[in-house]
């Protein structure tokens, strides 16, 4: 179903640029893709999406060597669809593959911590109603814009040309897109940052959900050599609810499974932050599961309250 990957190694640091991969990218059949419009509310100069002639596996095989070949780590290969299955419910192909390289977004989460819950990078691949294959992924100006985030201009550049070159079209603006204040529930914590992680873990083990990945921030930047307070996220989730809400629009496969972000601020206070899941589903248009928001939003705020509790 996924990968666990619990640090981040050195190895994988890439020589020429974190993002160069996508660059490779274009080898992949570049004749055979074409912009598409996502189905998601978002604009696609937020939400990109490019139509590719493999299918959702074989595209899905193609690109995680690739990553690999190019110094990203895989941090989770996520088959939503195989996840549905094991759950008795129906989806179309889904893929998420969630994959960095700490350097840009060190560089990133040093301006604002919070922007760990959209990294590292992903991908995600999918089949839509007709039957075609879709490779979607966030404009990166779009995400920093949410955290206020400017800053290292370059490295935004950086990602978006590359990006842009892989959907053969020109350099695309990010959308213009409110803050992400008012979207991010945060709870602060009386424990240290280990404790808090550690306790995080504990809760979501006890509650039978599935974890899918452990992404030590910190520990990332550490190894290439960099600064960055304790930041963590852990990425778990529920099949029998994510697959609900995929079943309205796919295209919220790529923030899915769930995230719960630990870090530690620059006066040494420990936070517990989360998306409110009423905001990730208008992300994406989704407007007919209001019960199943109603659930995450209980179980994430559970969760959160068991890990602060004294």
């Amino acid at each position: 179903m996924c990968e666990l990957i619990i640090s981040y190694d050195k190895t994988y640091v890439m020589k020429n640029g974190i993002y160069a991969l996508f660059l490779s990218m274009l080898v992949i059949g570049c004749a055979e893709k074409r912009q598409k419009t996502t189905t998601a509310t978002m604009s696609t100069s937020e939400f990109i999406t490019v139509t590719n002639e493999k299918t959702v596996s074989q595209l899905a095989d193609t690109l995680i060597p690739q990553l690999r070949e190019k110094g990203f780590k895989i941090m989770a290969n996520i088959d939503h669809s195989l996840a549905a299955k094991k759950a008795g419910l129906e989806l179309r192909p889904t893929r998420t593959v969630i994959f960095g390289n700490p350097k840009g977004g060190t560089l990133l989460m040093q301006q604002d911590q919070r922007i760990g819950l959209d990294l590292p990078l992903k991908l995600l691949i999918w089949e839509d109603e007709a039957g075609d294959t879709q490779v979607s992924y966030y404009n990166r100006t779009t995400l920093t814009s949410r955290y206020d985030i400017s800053e290292p201009q370059a490295v935004i550049e950086k990602v978006n040309g590359v990006l842009a070159g892989f959907t053969g079209n020109e350099t695309i603006e990010g959308a213009s897109v409110a803050s992400i204040n008012d979207q991010i529930i945060t709870k602060k914590s009386p424990h240290t940052a280990d404790e808090t992680f550690s306790k995080l873990q504990e809760v979501v083990n006890s509650k039978g959900l599935h974890v899918m990945a452990v992404i030590p921030h910190d520990q990332g930047a550490a190894n290439v050599d960099l600064e960055l307070r304790p930041t963590r996220v852990l990425i778990f989730g529920n099949p029998k609810v994510g697959t609900l809400l995929m079943q309205s629009n796919q295209s919220i496969g790529i923030d899915l499974p769930l995230k719960v972000l630990v870090h530690e601020d620059e006066n040494g206070d420990v936070f517990v932050s989360y998306f409110d899941a009423s905001f990730l589903t208008a992300r994406h248009g989704i407007t007919d599961k209001a019960a199943v928001v109603e659930k995450v939003n209980g179980a994430l705020d559970g969760i959160t309250s068991a890990v602060i509790a004294q």
